[in-house]
């Protein structure tokens, strides 16, 4: 069993490392260990916090592998975007002129620099080790993060959203930040994305051109990586598809990677949640594997077998997965299907 977390300062210099092979282009995962830790504790502040309404929250999440303590994935939460900075989107439209008395129709797309997911939550800094991409570690690093949410509803927004990894190469380089802003800021895409969180992003706003990008007036190379993801961020994408998540027509504004979104009530992972309550533990329990996380905010989740009485809401797990996350029987479990196609339960008492 895998074990995901909430992150603690100690955890900075295994995140560090995450950070330093995760590539480029994962924003809210910096490289500078300062800047890390500044995140860390901003976390760590976060998860102790009362909340009534999201704010200026940030929930930072680990995978840990029990056996060796080694961290080898991370994934986060932040409760409203753009709270003290903007948070800027480009928004892909469509247009059409038309002249009547030539009879032609002219039909194209426009980039126009938005605000449009101000004050939303959004799921980010996702990276999980490429030899640990196995046992459906993706999927506890990805929809755990559902579960906390379920759990703890008014801590984040009415609709989810996710920036989707643009194309960009093995060094970095993003055909979009080459062929549109390079020409506006005259920097590296690798420099652009840690100023990004490292500053209020005023140079965005101060930088950025103020009329809508005519698509077809782009490079091809540029035109073909709009609303795309990055190779490695296929697997995660189709994960949040299956969760209802879809393309709405943002993009990233350095690599145009597609942003994604759901209505937090239309997530299925939240929606096929349960709350159970512990009836005994067992040294051995053989069933289905479900997602299993505790209901504290000192939050922890893992995937293991589970039997359970729907009728009562009652369920017996292992003395190992009760140690894991932390609870003893007689508590409560929030309970979700590993494979979101089986959408029910099934009486197993």
């Amino acid at each position: 069993m895998m074990l995901f977390r909430r992150a603690v300062p100690d955890d900075l210099d295994a995140i560090h490392h995450l950070a330093e092979h995760s590539g480029i282009g994962i924003t809210t995962l910096p490289k500078d260990k300062e800047l890390l830790n500044s995140r860390i504790l901003w976390a760590n502040d976060s998860f102790l916090k009362p909340i009534t309404v999201p704010e200026n929250e940030y929930y930072l999440f680990v995978l840990e592998d029990p056996a060796t303590k080694n961290l080898v994935g991370t994934s986060a939460i932040e409760a409203a975007t753009g709270y003290h900075t903007p948070f800027y989107s480009y928004k892909l439209s469509r247009r059409t002129r038309m002249c009547h008395s030539l009879n032609i129709r002219s039909d194209y797309e426009v980039l126009n620099l938005v605000n449009d997911y101000q004050g939303k939550s959004e799921i980010c800094t996702l990276f999980l080790q490429p030899e640990q991409r196995r046992h459906s570690n993706g999927l506890l690093l990805s929809r755990a993060r559902f579960l906390f949410i379920a759990h703890y509803p008014t801590r984040f927004s009415e609709t989810i959203f996710a920036e989707m990894r643009g194309i960009s190469d093995q060094w970095g380089n993003s055909p979009f930040w080459d062929h549109v802003g390079q020409h506006f800021f005259h920097m590296s895409f690798a420099k652009a994305d840690c100023l990004t969180l490292a500053t209020n992003k005023q140079f965005i706003a101060d930088l950025m051109p103020r009329h809508p990008l005519y698509v077809k007036l782009l490079d091809s190379q540029a035109q073909a990586v709009i609303g795309k993801p990055h190779q490695s961020t296929v697997p995660a994408m189709n994960i949040l598809l299956r969760e209802g998540f879809r393309y709405a027509n943002y993009v990233d504004i350095f690599d145009a990677g597609p942003t994604i979104e759901a209505p937090t009530s239309a997530i299925q992972t939240i929606n096929t949640s349960r709350i159970m309550t512990i009836k005994s533990l067992s040294d051995q329990v053989s069933s289905k594997k479900f997602l299993l996380a505790n209901t504290q905010l000192d939050f922890r989740a893992t995937i293991s077998e589970v039997i359970f009485n729907e009728v009562d809401s009652s369920c017996i797990i292992s003395k190992g997965t009760a140690k894991l996350l932390n609870i003893e029987c007689g508590q409560c479990l929030r309970i979700a299907p590993l494979h979101l196609a089986q959408t029910s339960f099934i009486n197993e008492v």
